[in-house]
């Protein structure tokens, strides 16, 4: 290191002002492990004299840095420690954020205020005086179990509750559970829960922003496409509505976990036998071994996320193979974080009971598959053998190794193959859909959950894919390996674009700069052949973005725009469309209401309602929102029914309320169903002679009547006489609190001129020319009321 140390302080000392094109050099050397001249922007005569100083030297035909780290201690003015003496705040700092400018900084704060206030803007909406209202349905189950784990725990350290999940949840998301009840613990127990639940979405988002900014500025070495990748993951509308305010649903605690991965390989993907002396590379590799085990304790199909880093893995490994090079050390601290993964996976599945065996080994899976491709990827590599067959051998090895299961683990491999096929081919909710679903899906799908986003990001995800292959350039390969895997996901369920989206964020980043440069407006970034010069910052020798001119800002501002306008406009409506409305919201607070005044308990204050938002208003009524399966099986057919007794019968000691909403029917609505009964006219009868209902009161109406409640009752029995055969009108004004309606019945006397209908509402009834008072306790026990001549 002294010789190349002394050579660039001469340098220095002579021509201060080629420090600009020293940094620049350390990028591109840091980005390739060969290169040419035509990848700088300096002059031959600076090149020349680097050549011979002995800074620069050549082999094989390209060009690199004898000893970066003595020019980057020359360039910073300091002495830089032996690899082995590397200090621990150095370690932390290539996986997290090197010091940085004041205008880095600023811009980056800018950019993640960007990606909060597209999450939160509706802030008023969620956090309201009475409460805190999530948005869907799901975020209700993982309240509930917060809930429940905050009630039964002793304090913040009681993690005995952990191993007593009940196993929807331990085989489903145990660790997002147990970390949002222990910080509810930590902030109060269970009052926390709603404020924990309904900011951690946008915290996520925040998180991985910082680490979509490190991908991408540790890939480019360019800080302005770091900027860049940041702003537009806040457009992506997949993304954006999964963290968004309130929406805590398990994607978002996917999420860093998945981007931390991704960093991790970033960090490893150039590792060669010189860092592996390197304390760093080792830390590193345990962080990925963290990273790893939280993807696979945090959901279910956590293993399909892992599953990316194999193939980052075999590409890679083919790529080295191709190059004539060794792939035994860049994998080996890969191999390293998969065994901490398994070990960490191993602890919790046997410590807490999480997950089946199928997810919880998903780890050692995959471990032994980087395990058996280095080793053949090695053999190839000594033998000189070429990367096609190899890559052949590849393919042979992976459906070699299912066989192997089906053979020596059939329960194993029958377990796994229903889970795949649950994942993958359920249909029912928009998620479980393809993103190219429809007849022009191919075409608007891509955009309704990407943005613009897709249209930029895609030719750079398949120029980048050629590039990173054909020069080796394995920390793009693992960008670009993670955005085809969930690319194909994606094809299969839409669900899996919000994973999709940090990696297209980094594709599209690096192709807003390089559309600014093709427009003149800033300068090419590095990546491309024949960069032009930038200036650089004090700390790792990555572009800086300076402070840009005036006509500068407003040009890239007017770009943004127009590459973030679809994204932004489809960012609202999808946060419009999963946001429970306020006349949802004043229905569950009215039924509760109601529940609470006459003591109903559970089962008997249960509501019943289109599966959507049943978890949400039997969260808010009695507290139970661990399932919406009995509404999902019988919501629909109870609104399709005609015989309005029989199904008062079926339900009233199972259900306590119903609630109607404006549904989009094709064709006219039979008048005499339930939901035109109920929904269309309060339980009345209707003109055309479509008979009311008598067990069904309307409680609550929102003010343009597309939500409404009913609460099931035994009704007042209203008998009389009249004359045989006729029929009787008997009516009643009911007044709510956003509405006014008559409730109408028609009643034909027997043959012994006595007729009898069960009428649900207390008040003065007009029965033909006679009026009768009917209570309240008449309404609520089912007794009788006489209508006398």
């Amino acid at each position: 290191m002294t010789d190349v140390r002394e050579a660039t302080d001469d340098l220095l000392a002579e021509k201060p002002e080629l420090e600009s094109d020293l940094r620049e050099l350390l990028a591109v050397d840091e980005r390739a492990d060969g290169w040419t001249f035509d990848d700088v922007s300096f002059d031959s005569g600076t090149f020349g004299e680097l050549v011979s100083r002995d800074i620069v030297a050549k082999a094989d035909g390209e060009y690199g840095v004898v000893d970066s780290d003595a020019v980057r201690a020359s360039l910073d003015g300091d002495d830089q420690p032996d690899d082995g003496d590397r200090p621990a705040a150095s370690v932390f700092s290539s996986l997290s954020f090197p010091s940085a400018s004041r205008e880095i900084a600023g811009a980056l704060g800018g950019a993640l205020l960007f990606v909060a206030a597209m999450r939160a803007y509706f802030v008023g909406h969620v956090f309201r005086s009475d409460g805190v209202l999530l948005s869907s349905n799901d975020p209700y189950l993982y309240r509930y179990w917060v809930d429940q784990l905050s009630t039964k725990a002793v304090g913040v350290l009681d993690f005995s509750v952990l191993s007593d999940l009940p196993d929807a949840v331990a085989n489903g998301e145990p660790l997002m559970v147990a970390t949002l009840w222990w910080v509810t613990n930590a902030l109060g127990g269970a009052d926390a829960s709603g404020a924990v639940l309904a900011w951690y979405p946008v915290l996520s988002a925040l998180v991985v922003g910082l680490l979509v900014y490190a991908i991408a500025v540790r890939v480019t070495g360019d800080r302005r496409v770091g900027i860049a990748s940041v702003l537009l993951l806040g457009v992506i509308p997949a993304f954006a509505y999964r963290t968004g305010l309130g929406f805590s649903d398990h994607h978002a605690f996917d999420y860093p976990w998945l981007a931390l991965t991704a960093l991790a390989l970033v960090e490893l993907a150039d590792v060669g036998h010189a860092e592996l002396e390197d304390a760093r590379t080792w830390l590193v590799s345990g962080i990925l071994g963290v990273a790893v085990a939280g993807q696979v304790l945090a959901w279910e199909a956590g293993p399909l996320l892992v599953g990316a880093l194999g193939v980052f893995v075999a590409v890679r490994t083919v790529a080295d193979v191709r190059a004539g090079k060794s792939s035994l050390a860049a994998n080996a601290p890969i191999v390293v974080g998969l065994a901490i993964a398994t070990v960490l996976s191993h602890l919790a599945h046997t410590g807490f009971g999480w997950h089946s065996g199928v997810v919880a080994y998903s780890p050692a899976l995959v471990l032994v598959g980087v395990v058996g491709v280095s080793l053949v990827g090695e053999a190839f590599y000594r033998s000189e053998l070429p990367a096609f067959v190899f890559g052949t051998t590849e393919v042979a090895g992976a459906l070699g190794g299912v066989a192997l299961l089906q053979v020596f683990l059939p329960s194993y491999m029958d377990v796994l193959m229903r889970r795949l096929d649950f994942l993958l081919t359920k249909t029912g909710p928009a998620e479980t859909n393809s993103l190219f679903a429809g007849a022009i899906g191919p075409l608007i799908g891509p955009v309704l959950e990407l943005g613009f986003v897709w249209i930029l990001g895609l030719p750079v995800l398949v120029y980048v894919s050629w590039r990173a292959y054909r020069a080796n350039h394995s920390s793009w390969l693992v960008v670009v390996a993670y955005a085809w895997h969930f690319l194909v996901l994606a094809a299969l369920q839409r669900r899996f674009v919000g994973e999709l989206a940090p990696f297209f964020a980094v594709l599209a980043g690096w192709g807003f700069v390089a559309f600014a440069a093709k427009m003149d407006i800033v300068d090419w970034p590095a990546f491309v052949r024949g960069a032009l010069k930038l200036s650089h910052d004090d700390s790792n020798g990555g572009p800086s973005i300076g402070f840009p001119s005036r006509s500068t800002i407003t040009a890239l501002t007017i770009l943004f725009l127009f590459v973030s306008s679809a994204g932004a406009v489809q960012t609202t409506v999808r946060h419009e469309q999963v946001k429970i409305g306020s006349d949802n919201y004043a229905a569950a607070q009215t039924v509760n209401s109601y529940a609470d005044q006459r003591g109903l308990e559970y089962p008997e204050n249960y509501v019943l309602s289109k599966w959507g938002r049943n978890r949400m208003y039997n969260y808010f009524v009695n507290g139970e929102a661990r399932s919406y399966s009995f509404a999902n099986e019988n919501y629909e057919p109870f609104l399709a029914a005609n015989n309005s007794e029989a199904q008062y019968q079926q339900l009233r000691d199972r259900v306590g309320f119903v609630i109607t909403k404006n549904l989009d029917l094709p064709g006219r609505v039979p008048s005499d169903i339930m939901y035109s009964r109920l929904h269309s006219r309060f339980g009345s009868a209707g003109d055309d002679g479509a008979p009311g209902v008598g067990h069904y009161r309307a409680i609550y109406a929102s003010d343009d009547g597309s939500v409404k409640a009913f609460a099931l009752v035994p009704g007042a029995n209203l008998t009389g006489t009249g004359p045989t055969g006729e029929t009787i009108t008997i009516s009643t004004d009911v007044e709510l609190e956003n509405t006014a309606f008559e409730y109408r019945r028609n009643v034909e006397t027997n043959q012994n001129g006595t007729f009898a209908v069960i009428v649900p509402y207390p008040g003065t009834y007009e029965v033909g020319n006679r009026s009768i008072e009917v209570s309240e306790d008449a309404v609520e026990n089912g007794k009788n009321v006489s209508v006398s001549r």
